[in-house]
């Protein structure tokens, strides 16, 4: 999924164990557990970084009990 949203082929692990061992903060609602990551320092790995989360949420995942699973990253918690 990096790969098409990163070009350097060079980088891509290390900027997946960089998105990995982000910090971050987690919402539950009724319908919806959240993850917001905070963004990379680096404006093309935040993009990408970006991206791999939409790609993440629009595939869809539900835990255990039916809620929706969307993650994004952000400067804030939620």
């Amino acid at each position: 999924m990096l790969g098409e949203c990163y070009p350097k082929e060079s980088d891509r692990v290390d900027l997946f164990y960089a998105i990995l061992h982000c910090h971050g903060w987690i919402e539950s609602t009724d319908r919806w557990v959240a993850i917001r990551l905070e963004p990379l320092q680096q404006p093309s790995r935040r993009r990408a970084q970006e991206q791999l989360c939409r790609k993440l949420t629009g595939l869809g995942a539900k835990i255990p009990g039916g809620k929706s699973l969307r993650i994004e990253a952000g400067n804030t918690p939620l």
